[in-house]
Order: structure tokens, then C-alpha cells, then sequence
């Protein structure tokens, strides 16, 4: 099975996630500075995958900014990263109007960090964690991924332009 680099793996929706990817019999190195999130949900995911020892679950402490806590990341690893599943980054549509900047920081320069360090590292694989808010107000729903990027917010901007980095970078490769 696949290594994996999940960032945000201790949130919400990152840590369901590597309880699905560790049942599949995949192992995974999870980077996450717990902003918003907690080591309590990475101990729950190890019970529940019923890990016998933590060899499957290795988890770096560490800021998706930091190219030291990123290396640290990829070099947790027994074997090669094959792909990286990003969660990691802020979410709030209320912070992101109080402090724009900072949500241009955490998702837009730590996904350019964190793409720097795949290329590094020799990984060309990401999944990245999007957000329909990057759609703005749509009449249609559920949304169709074709409809037009229309953000109204900051953070919904900041999806958007990490959206457009993943693109450029797979142009060039």
C-alpha cells in the first residue's frame, strides 16, 4: 500500500479520512500544528484503526509554513511519500474577513511552502482539500464544479488562488 503525507490530518475531516486511508492498509505521516484540531483525535484514529503499534501512523507536530517541519514531515516516512492529501489550512469565512492576511499566510504560502517541499522530496501527487465557498452565491445547487470562481470572502479567495497555483504548477510538469 501507499505512504501518505496528510496535512490537518487531526481535524475534523482530516482525521476520518486516515481512519478510512489506514483501514485501506495505507500508511500515513500526518502533519498538523493543532490549531484546530487536537492529538486526542489522532489517538482516537490509531483505537479505532486498531493500530497494534504506530508504525502505520506516524505524526510530525508542525506548521505547513515551516519548510524544517515539512522536510521533518517527508522524512518520517519508511518509504517514499507517494502523494500528499491537503487539509490543512484556516476555515473560517468570519476570521478570513477579521484577518484577511493571515488567511492568505496559512493557505495560499503554506500550500506553495508545502508544493516546494514535494518537489524536494520528488512527490508529484497532491489532493487538495477545496471549498465550495470559492463559488460564491450560486442559484443552482448542489454546485457543479463548472460553475464560474466567484469568492466573496478571503478565505473563499484564498481556495481559489491555491486552486490556481495547482494549476500552473501541473502545466509545468
Amino acid at each position: 500500500m501507499a505512504e501518505l503525507l496528510i496535512t490537518g490530518g487531526a481535524g475534523f475531516i482530516g482525521s476520518h479520512t486516515c481512519l478510512v486511508l489506514l483501514g485501506a492498509g495505507h500508511r500515513l505521516v500526518v502533519l498538523d500544528n493543532y490549531s484546530n484540531s487536537s492529538p486526542e483525535a489522532l489517538r482516537r484514529v490509531a483505537e479505532l484503526a486498531k493500530l497494534e503499534n504506530e508504525s502505520r501512523l506516524r505524526v510530525v507536530q508542525g506548521d505547513i509554513r515551516s519548510d524544517e517541519d515539512l522536510d521533518r514531515a517527508f522524512s518520517q516516512s519508511q518509504h517514499d511519500i507517494e502523494a500528499v492529501v491537503h487539509f490543512a489550512g484556516l476555515k473560517s469565512v468570519r476570521e478570513s474577513l477579521e484577518n484577511p492576511l493571515l488567511y492568505w499566510d496559512v493557505n495560499v504560502n503554506g500550500s506553495r511552502c508545502l508544493l516546494e517541499a514535494m518537489q524536494r522530496f520528488g512527490c508529484r501527487t497532491i489532493v487538495f482539500s477545496s471549498s465550495a465557498t470559492l463559488y460564491g452565491y450560486q442559484e443552482r445547487v448542489p454546485i457543479p464544479e463548472t460553475s464560474a470562481v466567484k469568492p466573496t470572502n478571503p478565505y473563499g479567495h484564498s481556495k481559489a488562488a491555491v486552486e490556481s497555483l495547482l494549476a500552473a504548477v501541473a502545466l509545468t510538469e
